[in-house]
């Protein structure tokens, strides 16, 4: 059982036992999450003695073999760049600390307060500018660094103020010239910076579990974390896979992660647990992933091999067969869990299998199969998954029993139509080049001048300007958008497409499925182009879809 220790500590000596290493983050924590919003309003309730919480610590003699270090970044000078998850690349010391290193080991392991602390210590930190908050001497009141506090003499840098001391930041604020208050005001800013400054006296409550049991740790963890930045199940279902199955989340998930993203592919490690959970018990919920636990070590190392080599199948699958370059043109990664599953066996596909799992995932994604609560439908795919890719089929048009699409469903901004990648699919399928520089169009072209942008063919400031009043949901419609490397979008900006179309290559035009009638490049027929382009991609879609369809019968 348990031994529970109860103090106090104030921020400062937190802050100083976190840069010094001496509290440690357990394998099952998970990262920096909190938002800029959240680290204000904390400095405001420090400020105003208001409760905030408590810290708990874990306290083991033989402490688990690995530990994330907390995320803090170095005092450099310089800022450091960001990772792919917005979290500060620097740490404390290596991921990985052993017991028998000349390393010092953390006294305590933080299993309750990391983004209040970590958060804390960004505040402070006179090198780090991810966290920036002002404090208004007149209003009391707090908000995140902009230009318009930047004007105002009033506003002054709390980073400022717990590092320079609150009297040196009055008398800079004093000798502003610009600042005109009698000597009772100053005084008045005086007493509140001096009880800015005295946050770091602020005592947390710290509540220390002496245990070596780790089953006992994540246990308390997990029930702790349902406060604060609630735990999605995704990463209650990580803190007990780091239990079970120590090293796992950073040997294996964030390896092949950052080997994901060097792909472009940018996935959380929620995507890989659930990934792994499917394919470990043929369901997507992770409640499901107790059934995982009955298993021993070399079992579960299989079920990851597994999931790996169908997420490293599906990418290839997508790249090569769909045209999807990057996580950018997926607009749901639950649609890849199916395929994950399917992959996961290295079977070779044939060449209908291959078209059937294409028409699936572009109907589901085009039709929003996963949109709102995706897991009963991820359960029924993956039960139909494992019969084969036609029962895969089957269980799509019991839902969409018309894949066909008319040119109204596509009607809207090209941000959030879901038909997007596949029309850029049948565009790269179509040849399409970039119309100035030639060069075949993809999403991973080297080079900024090279690199993909999505062009309004009538301009917005073209259509802003004119005399007829256009909505922005005609101005970013899927059928004004093409797609040209940034050179080229650049060098048309305002253009007419009456003036610089004329001068493209008819083919190059055709391969976009731009209507080459010139009277529809006209700005009063804007809305006449619009119509027209939009039933050329309807019928591209369909007709590609129905190439498909058309090998998917049994």
């Amino acid at each position: 059982m348990a031994k529970l220790e109860r103090t106090d500590k104030p921020v400062s000596v937190l802050l100083e036992e976190l840069r010094k290493g001496e509290l440690g983050l357990p394998e099952i924590q998970r990262g920096y999450v909190w938002n800029g919003p959240q680290a204000r309003d904390l400095v405001d309730s420090l400020y105003r003695e208001y409760p905030s919480g408590l810290i708990l610590l874990w306290k083991s003699e033989g402490l688990p073999l690995v530990l994330r270090p907390p995320e803090i970044q170095k005092p450099t000078g310089r800022r450091s760049k960001k990772r792919r998850d917005g979290k500060l690349p620097l740490v404390l010391r290596p991921p990985e600390i052993e017991r028998n290193t000349n390393e010092k080991v953390p006294s305590y392991l933080i299993l309750d307060g990391q983004q209040r602390l970590t958060s804390l210590a960004k505040i402070i930190d006179p090198y780090n500018k991810d966290i920036n908050v002002y404090f208004n001497v007149e209003r009391e009141e707090f908000q995140l660094y902009s230009s318009k506090i930047k004007s105002d003499p009033l506003w002054v840098s709390v980073k400022e103020v717990l590092n320079k001391g609150s009297v040196k930041v009055w008398k800079e604020l004093k000798s502003k010239n610009d600042l005109n208050v009698n000597n009772d005001k100053m005084d008045e800013y005086l007493e509140r910076l001096s009880r800015l400054e005295k946050i770091k006296d602020y005592r947390y409550p710290v509540m220390i579990i002496h245990t070596d049991d780790y089953e006992e740790i994540t246990e308390a963890f997990i029930r702790v974390n349902f406060k604060g930045t609630r735990l999605k199940e995704a990463e209650m279902a990580m803190a007990r896979l780091a239990f079970r199955w120590p090293r796992v989340l950073v040997e294996h998930f964030e390896t092949a992660l950052k080997d994901y993203e060097n792909k472009g592919f940018v996935f959380e490690p929620r995507f890989l647990i659930r990934c792994f959970v499917a394919v470990g018990t043929g369901q997507s919920r992770f409640k499901h992933i107790n059934n995982l636990w009955a298993k021993n070590r070399d079992e579960l190392e299989e079920i990851w091999r597994q999931t790996k080599r169908g997420v490293d199948y599906t990418i290839n699958f997508l790249k090569n067969n769909a045209g999807i370059e990057s996580t950018e043109w997926i607009p749901s990664l639950n649609a890849l869990i199916p395929l994950v599953v399917y992959l996961s066996d290295s079977k070779v596909l044939s060449k209908q299998d291959e078209r059937r799992l294409l028409f699936w995932y572009f109907c589901a994604t085009i039709h929003g199969r996963f949109t709102g609560s995706p897991e009963s439908k991820l359960d029924q795919d993956l039960k139909a998954i494992k019969e084969s890719t036609a029962a895969l089929i089957d269980n799509l048009k019991r839902e969409i029993p018309d894949y066909k699409i008319t040119s109204r469903m596509i009607t809207g901004k090209y941000q959030t139509n879901p038909s997007l990648p596949l029309l850029f699919s049948i565009f790269r399928q179509n040849k399409a080049e970039d119309w100035f520089t030639g060069t075949i169009l993809s999403s991973t072209n080297f080079g900024p001048s090279h690199q993909l942008e999505f062009h309004h063919i009538f301009p917005k400031a073209l259509l802003n300007s004119s005399s007829n009043k256009y909505t922005s949901e005609e101005i970013d419609d899927i059928g004004n958008i093409a797609f040209l490397s940034q050179k080229a979008n650049r060098s048309i900006t305002d253009s007419k497409p009456k003036d610089y179309l004329k001068d493209i290559d008819k083919e190059k035009l055709k391969a976009q499925l731009i209507p080459i009638d010139e009277t529809l490049w006209e700005l009063e027929n804007f809305k006449k182009f619009l119509d027209t382009r939009r039933e050329m991609l309807t019928n591209a879609i369909n007709t590609y879809l129905s190439s498909l369809a058309s090998t998917t019968q049994n």
